[in-house]
C-alpha cells in the first residue's frame, strides 16, 4: 500500500505512508542492519536505503547524459 499526501499534514514536508512485508534477502539485510546497530529502526533503514538507491539512479542518469553528449560531439 502506498499513500501520498495527507489531510491537514504539513504540506511543506513530503510524507508517504508505506506498508509492506519484506521477505528473503531484503528481510535478512534489514534484520542484520538492526542487529548490528547500523540502523536504529525500520524507518531509518528504509529511508537510508531509498536515499542510497536514488544516488545510484542519479549517477546512472548523469552517465547516460554524458554519453549522449559525447556521441553528439563526434
Amino acid at each position: 500500500m502506498l499513500w501520498l499526501g495527507g489531510c491537514g499534514l504539513d504540506e511543506e514536508q513530503p510524507r508517504v505512508y508505506v506498508k509492506c512485508v519484506l521477505t528473503g534477502e531484503p528481510a535478512w539485510v534489514l534484520r542484520e542492519l538492526l542487529r548490528r546497530g547500523v540502523a536504529c529502526s525500520v524507518r531509518e533503514a528504509v529511508a537510508h536505503g531509498l536515499l542510497a538507491y536514488y544516488d545510484v539512479v542519479l549517477e546512472r542518469d548523469l552517465k547516460k547524459k554524458d554519453l549522449r553528449s559525447k556521441r553528439r560531439q563526434d
